[in-house]
């Protein structure tokens, strides 16, 4: 296979050393190839594989009573009262070959999604034929992803949302699933696959699929459930409804079975009273919320007049007017929220829109224009997610139960998984970059 072009990290016109994160995970991934030679080399794991969100396996679960083995005579069974337990084989030499291509098993189980699985055959030939194939290793034959550019052309290859054909056919699946008309949401964008070189060019509209559960077909904009609602597409509950009583053992104990409100927990009393300044500033513990940013989704472009004229032309954090005036600070002043996890910097956005003891603090927020050094740290001044950490609860860990599941990076069947606190004070105006 012929090498990419692109040039090694530190040749090219990136700052310094600076290196996108894929090539970073290669870099790492290649040296712990390496070293795993005559170390670990393949070994066969034991792993806990929680029961996914809509597969047989789950729905099949006895109502809302899991009978708990701990502590009983009742034998623990995977798949019923524990997590289903997998050999899995881990060739710990080949880490990088696995990272940077597309394995075999896209081409025999496809892709699943919603458990929906994607037949992927075609999207894998397209990758073979614009990134060739590895010669030899243990990714011979297999298209190759070895590039930072490559990864991101796989990722909207594989994706409804960026390939028609496999919206469509997800659709389609559905629809016999299902029994109602769905496929015409994405019809007619078989041949449309958004490149990652659109991208780059524009912001590119994407393609109604049953990776979500909006549509955008005719030009509309993105709305959760549509196609729940005005399609009739059933709910991933039991009932196929959308239902709110969960009378499953765990959320009876806890109290949680029908919706409630639980107040916040008193994270203060881990932190105590905020200190004064070492100007003498003073400080005020707030809670410290990561919120949909105002004008952005998750990923976009931060850098360009437009949202940098919009966002302050850097990061921000929102007060209420109450909470600034505590500590002396006014709209469009450097303030800086820690605790025991990190430092976020950002500009004062004073508003009669936020209640007292609250802060706002936009996720998505870039930390590559108009970000001081820290005074707490020396440093510079963190993202929004130095702050937060994730805490879970029993409930968040039930499976086994209709739309309950708990997978990695997100964990259900509650969004609300960062209450947390932040001591905030004004710092010096006279930043340093």
């Amino acid at each position: 296979m012929t090498s990419s072009s692109r040039p090694p990290p530190g040749t090219g016109d990136t700052p310094w050393e600076a290196r996108s994160d894929f090539e970073t995970f290669k870099a790492l991934s290649a040296a712990i190839s390496r070293m795993a030679k005559g170390r670990l080399d393949t070994r066969k794991d034991l792993v806990a594989v929680p029961m996914q969100h809509d597969t047989p396996g789950e729905l099949a679960q006895p109502g809302g009573h899991v009978p708990d083995w701990k502590g009983t005579d009742l034998p623990a069974v995977p798949g019923k009262n524990l997590p289903n337990l997998m050999i899995v084989e881990r060739d710990y030499t080949a880490i990088v070959d696995k990272l940077t291509s597309v394995g075999p098993l896209a081409d025999r189980l496809g892709f699943t999604t919603k458990n929906v699985t994607f037949d992927v055959s075609h999207a894998v030939d397209r990758l073979a034929q614009l990134h060739g194939v590895f010669d030899s290793g243990p990714a011979e034959g297999r298209p190759a992803i070895d590039t930072d550019a490559r990864m991101a052309e796989a990722i909207l290859t594989f994706s409804g949302t960026t390939n028609g054909e496999l919206a469509t056919q997800g659709f389609r699946t559905l629809e016999k699933r299902t029994g109602v008309k769905l496929a015409d949401l994405s019809e007619g964008s078989e041949e449309k696959i958004v490149t990652f070189a659109q991208t780059q060019q524009a912001p590119q509209p994407v393609i109604t699929s049953p990776e979500w559960s909006g549509s955008e077909t005719g030009g509309r904009r993105y709305a959760a459930f549509t196609i729940n609602t005005e399609r009739m597409k059933p709910w991933h509950t039991l009932s196929g409804r959308m239902h709110f009583f969960l009378d499953h053992d765990w959320m009876i104990d806890a109290g949680e079975q029908l919706p409630i409100y639980r107040p916040p927990l008193d994270m203060g009393r881990m932190y105590g009273e905020p200190d004064v300044g070492a100007r003498g500033e003073r400080s005020i513990t707030l809670r410290y919320l990561t919120v949909h940013n105002k004008w952005s989704i998750h990923s976009e472009y931060q850098d360009n007049l437009f949202m940098l004229s919009l966002g302050r032309g850097g990061p921000q954090a929102w007060l209420s007017v109450e909470d600034a005036k505590a500590i002396d600070v006014k709209d469009n002043e450097w303030v800086e929220c820690t605790n025991a996890n990190g430092v976020f910097v950002a500009r004062a956005v004073v508003t009669h829109k936020l209640p007292v003891g609250i802060a706002y603090v936009q996720h998505a927020q870039e930390r590559t224009i108009d970000v001081p050094k820290s005074e707490a740290t020396g440093r510079r001044g963190g993202i929004h997610n130095s702050v937060t950490r994730i805490l879970l609860k029993p409930t968040h860990l039930i499976g086994g139960y209709a739309h309950q599941a708990y997978a990695f990076n997100y964990i259900g069947p509650t969004g609300v998984n960062r209450d947390i606190i932040s001591t905030i004070r004004k710092r010096s105006q006279e930043v340093q970059y």
